[in-house]
């Protein structure tokens, strides 16, 4: 059998099944909903959720920059407020093609930026690699 003969949720279930258990803090983990729900004591929860995105199949190509960068940040903040969340910050890790100009560059981190900053939180890290495909992926983190 081939990872493309099953859906994406049959994918993550067995994914999950062959994960070790999560420790009991762990309220929801893998498999169980788009945010891990950890608890930290007190009367917080620490959420977690990521995405991965691509060029060719998640970003039209009449998407600006700004629009690419506002959707990689929209699409994890909303997975933290599908569960009440507050978000407390954001981690961006980019695939960059060598040929991408600076502006389209420039304008999609402008586009994270302001995205965040309208829900309250901020881009705090993350990674850049060269990559043949562009490639977002955001954490976003919230209690």
């Amino acid at each position: 059998m081939k990872v493309s003969e099953l859906g994406e949720r049959e994918l993550v279930s067995r994914i999950a099944g062959l994960l070790a258990r999560p420790p009991e803090n762990v309220i929801e983990g893998a498999g169980e909903d788009d945010c891990a729900v950890l608890d930290i004591g007190g009367d917080d929860y620490l959420l977690a959720t990521t995405d991965m995105l691509h060029r060719k199949t998640d970003f039209p190509h009449e998407m600006t920059g700004r629009q690419v960068g506002w959707m990689a940040v929209a699409v994890n903040l909303s997975d933290l407020a599908s569960k009440g969340a507050h978000p407390v910050g954001v981690l961006i890790a980019m695939g960059i093609p060598p040929d991408t100009e600076m502006v389209f560059m420039e304008d999609m981190v402008k586009g994270m930026d302001k995205c965040a900053s309208k829900y309250g939180t901020q881009i705090i890290g993350g990674d850049t690699d060269s990559h043949d495909e562009l490639t977002i992926t955001g954490t976003a983190l919230g209690r």
